[in-house]
């Protein structure tokens, strides 16, 4: 079965924030106790005190627009690596981004037996650097229409305009809208994507 047709080296040099946040982190970013889709409550977010990208997998479980990625995190233990200082950049797909998936396939990836792979597929949608959506734009621009990112697993993410949005392109050609941005954490910043990026095997 294929997932999404199958289940560029450039970093953003010059362009990275090296500034953490320190008001909360990226693992509370998904922090929803009223259970909204985390978008709808970043000015919210932003308030309160800051955490670290680490209690995503716990958080997101609050969110029902996270709750796949949630799993997904606590599947392959990518807690421990986000508990870090970092700094770090996360695309995180919401739920809906899943759901373009063949039926199963999810369930699948979600087995022991399939956890380096799965991981594998959670760290290209991490950046080790801080990157917020201005710096993406700047870079496309002064690549002509086009930038590579360089992910945590070594393989590249590239990233273009259309409409006015940020896309990501996967290894594999299928595209993601990044839907909120610049979300601040004290160990990084996240960008929300409608689209699951998937890396070549």
């Amino acid at each position: 079965m294929r997932i999404r047709n199958v289940l560029n080296t450039f970093a953003l040099s010059g362009l990275l924030l090296l500034t953490a946040c320190n008001e909360f982190r990226i693992e509370d970013i998904f922090q929803n106790k009223d259970e909204k889709l985390i978008a709808q409550n970043l000015k919210e977010s932003k308030e309160q005190t800051t955490k670290t990208i680490t209690t995503i997998a716990k958080l997101t479980q609050s969110d029902k627009g996270f709750s796949t990625l949630a799993s997904a995190i606590k599947a392959t233990e990518l807690k421990e690596k986000l508990n870090t200082e970092g700094p770090f950049t996360i695309f995180a797909p919401i739920n809906n981004a899943f759901e373009q998936f063949s039926e199963g396939v999810v369930e699948k990836l979600l087995q022991e037996d399939n956890k380096d792979y799965l991981t594998g597929i959670l760290n290209y949608h991490i950046i080790p650097s801080q990157i917020n959506e201005k710096d993406i734009i700047h870079a496309i621009d002064e690549g002509r229409g086009s930038v590579s990112l360089k992910t945590l697993g070594g393989k590249k993410l590239t990233a273009t305009l259309k409409g006015g949005s940020v896309f990501l392109i996967d290894e594999m050609g299928n595209g993601g809208k990044l839907i909120t941005t610049d979300v601040e954490a004290s160990n990084g910043l996240m960008h929300t994507i409608d689209a699951v990026m998937m890396p070549k095997k």
